[in-house]
C-alpha cells in the first residue's frame, strides 16, 4: 500500500489551502492571482490525496470499485428479518446460506454433541464442546467466498490427518482464550459473518439416548450403530450454561427455523439445554420445522414426517406452528442410490397435521442434482414468506 506518500500529498494540500488562505485573509480577496492558486491547488491536492488513501486501505480488503456494491448489499440486508436457526451438520450450514443472501440479522444455533472424526478426536485432547458443525454454519454465513473451501480443507498426511483447518482454528481460539464462549466470539469477529453462530451449549456435554426397549447408549456414533426405536434423547451431563447471544436472539426473533438435519443428533440436541427451551417456549415468533426428505439408518428408520414433528414437539415443549414438507416426487437413481444405503423418503399424510391444527407447507424444495438434498433458496423462500 501507497498510503504514506498520499499522506503526504494530502498534508501538502492542506498546506498550500492554508497558505492562501492566509494570503487572501487580511486583504478580503484583493490580493494577487496566487494565493488563490494557493488556494484552490491545495484544496484539489487534499482531495485528490484523501481520496488515494481510501482506496489504497481498502484494496487491503477488497476491491475498491466492489465497495458502492458492497455498501449496498449490506444495507439491504440490514433490513432482513432476525431469524434464529437450530440444528447442526450439513442440513443447517444449507438453510444459512440461502439466508444469509436476505439477512445479516440470521443467528444459528448448533448441536456440539458430535464425537465422531477429527471433532471426536480433539474432544478427547482438549475437553471441548464439538466444533466441526459449528465451523460449516461459521463457514456458511461468512461474507467472503473463499473461506467455506479454506475452512474445510482437510490434511490428509502427518499428525494432522484427517482434520480440517476451520476445526484447527476454533480449537486455536479456545487455546488462547481458554474459555470456548470467548473462542466462538472471536471466531464470529473474525471471519465476518452475516449473522452469528453459537453452540447450544458452551459446555462439553454429550448425547444420550434411550430407546424404546429401556436399553440406554451414549454418544453420537454409538447411537447410530446401537439402531432401533429411539424414545427421547438428552444431554449428559445437563448443561448449565447457554451463551447470554443466543437468549437475546430468540428473544427479538421474527422466526425460528429447525432443521433440517438428522432428527435426534443434530435438530433436537441444538435445543436441548434448558434455557433455550424455555426462550423458545416464551417466543412470540412463529415456530418452524423443517423436515427431512429421506430417513436415517438406525435413527429414524420408517418415520413418517408427522413422527418427525411429534419428536421435535415432545422434546421442545412446544409444538411447531408451522411443518415445512417435500412432496414433490424424486428421481429413481437417486432413490435407488439412497435405498442402498437403507435410506428412503420421509412419507406424508396431511391427516395428522390437521388433526393438530398444524400449518402445512408442501412443496419441491429438493436440489437439483444426484442428491436428496434441501435447495437454499426454494427452502429461505418458503420460509421468509412466514415473516
Amino acid at each position: 500500500m501507497r498510503v504514506k506518500r498520499f499522506a503526504l500529498l494530502a498534508l501538502l494540500g492542506v498546506l498550500l489551502f492554508g497558505v492562501g488562505l492566509a494570503e487572501l485573509l487580511p486583504t478580503l480577496g484583493l490580493g494577487g492571482p496566487w494565493p488563490w492558486g494557493l488556494l484552490f491547488g491545495g484544496l484539489l491536492l487534499a482531495v485528490l490525496g484523501i481520496w488515494a488513501m481510501n482506496r489504497s486501505m481498502l484494496a487491503a480488503f477488497t476491491e475498491p470499485e466492489e465497495v458502492p456494491e458492497r455498501v449496498y448489499v449490506r444495507r439491504r440486508l440490514e433490513r432482513g428479518p432476525k431469524v434464529v436457526a437450530f440444528g447442526g451438520g450439513t442440513g443447517l450450514s444449507r438453510v444459512l446460506r440461502g439466508l444469509k443472501e436476505h439477512t445479516v440479522h440470521t443467528t444459528a444455533l448448533v448441536a456440539v454433541t458430535d464425537d465422531g472424526g477429527s471433532t471426536g478426536r480433539l474432544r478427547l485432547s482438549y475437553g471441548l464442546p464439538a466444533v466441526g458443525d459449528l465451523v460449516d454454519c461459521l463457514a456458511a454465513l461468512s461474507d467472503h467466498p473463499a473461506l467455506p473451501e479454506l475452512l474445510a480443507h482437510r490434511f490428509d498426511r502427518g499428525e494432522l490427518k484427517g482434520h480440517t483447518f476451520g476445526n484447527l482454528f476454533l480449537v486455536t481460539l479456545f487455546e488462547a482464550s481458554e474459555d470456548f464462549a470467548e473462542a466462538v466470539r472471536r471466531a464470529n469477529a473474525i471471519l465476518n459473518l452475516r449473522g452469528q453462530v453459537l453452540p447450544a451449549t458452551p459446555e462439553a456435554v454429550r448425547l444420550k439416548a434411550r430407546f424404546q426397549d429401556g436399553g440406554e447408549v451414549v454418544g453420537e456414533v454409538a447411537i447410530r450403530e446401537r439402531r432401533g426405536r429411539i424414545r427421547e434423547v438428552f444431554l449428559e451431563p445437563e448443561p448449565e450454561a447457554v451463551m447470554p447471544e443466543a437468549l437475546e436472539a430468540i428473544a427479538r426473533a421474527e422466526l425460528l427455523v429447525l432443521g433440517p438435519g438428522s432428527l435426534y443428533t443434530s435438530v433436537i440436541p441444538s435445543f436441548l439445554p434448558k434455557p433455550l427451551q424455555k426462550a423458545v417456549q416464551q417466543a412470540k415468533a412463529p415456530l418452524v420445522y423443517v423436515a427431512n426428505l429421506m430417513t436415517e439408518p438406525g435413527e429414524t428408520d420408517g418415520y413418517t414426517a408427522y413422527e418427525h414433528y411429534k419428536a421435535v414437539a415432545y422434546h421442545l415443549g412446544r409444538r411447531p406452528e408451522v411443518v415445512l414438507v417435500h412432496t414433490a416426487p424424486i428421481p429413481e437413481e437417486v432413490l435407488k442410490r439412497y435405498a442402498a444405503e437403507g435410506r428412503h423418503p420421509v412419507t406424508f399424510d396431511p391427516r395428522p397435521f390437521a388433526a393438530d391444527g398444524v400449518r402445512v407447507l408442501t412443496g419441491d424444495f429438493r436440489e437439483e442434482g444426484p442428491l436428496a438434498q434441501h435447495d437454499p433458496k426454494k427452502v429461505v423462500q418458503a420460509l421468509l414468506g412466514l415473516v
